[in-house]
């Protein structure tokens, strides 16, 4: 480091503080003493600073779990158990990049909802998606903050489209003068072909088939293959 970028330290003899210039090498060292004590002592790190952690497995499941309860697809489809493709962890990172305050908030609040992922092998007729209760229940505590409400919108698009919508931009179409456009970024040309979108439409993306020549002689995949429907019925809770 340029040395140069130190303030010169006062000449021999003279006072150590001195009040005109404002810093002192007795300022200095007492600034220096009490960041020790907070590292020694662990002083709390501001909530606004805290970051969610892509290789913590905490922090991971509950975005997997928050995917999953926002999207509707089942967690086991989103991070299958043999993931070679990866896209929570570009997901993960690239919200993380964006948007750190607001995305550690809300994995707190996820974990804080302490939502279960049904087990197909003991609950088959679940299809591994969350129950409604708990979906409801999750977006509650999520719409009542605007960081994490909107954060959440631009999650599940990035799910199903591959692409970024800005949280503020998202916010801008509930006001009284919406724009009539909002712009938005492909994340990767990975997250354009893996778009949960495609697969719902039972179509894939323009240019890219992982489809054996000659599927489009046979009935696309069926829907229940990826999302299922699920419709309240009056005075049912699930």
């Amino acid at each position: 480091m340029d040395k140069s970028t130190y303030p010169p330290l006062p000449a021999k003899g003279s006072e150590d503080d001195n009040a005109a210039a404002g810093i002192t090498r007795r300022t200095v060292l007492a600034g220096a003493v009490t960041t020790a004590a907070a590292t020694t002592l662990g002083v709390d790190t501001p909530a606004s600073a805290q970051t969610a952690d892509p290789n913590s497995k905490a922090d991971m499941d509950a975005f997997v779990t928050l995917s999953a309860a926002l999207t509707g697809i089942a967690a086991g489809r989103l991070a299958p158990a043999t993931d070679s493709i990866e896209m929570k962890q570009d997901y993960f990172r690239w919200v993380n990049a964006k948007q750190p305050a607001a995305f550690a908030s809300l994995l707190q609040v996820t974990k804080s909802a302490a939502i279960k992922i049904p087990d197909v092998n003991t609950d088959p007729n679940s299809g591994g998606l969350v129950k409604q209760d708990d979906v409801d229940r999750l977006a509650k505590q999520i719409e009542a903050r605007d960081d994490t409400k909107f954060l959440a919108r631009s999650i599940v698009l990035m799910w199903y489209l591959g692409s970024w919508y800005e949280p503020d931009s998202l916010k801008a179409l509930t006001q009284p003068d919406p724009p009539r456009f909002i712009s938005h970024t492909v994340i990767s040309p990975k997250a354009y072909t893996q778009g949960w979108l495609w697969r719902i439409a039972q179509a894939h993306p323009m240019g890219y088939s992982d489809l054996q020549f000659g599927y489009w002689n046979r009935p696309p995949q069926p829907l229940d293959d990826f999302i299922k429907f699920r419709l309240k019925s009056k005075g049912s809770s699930s």
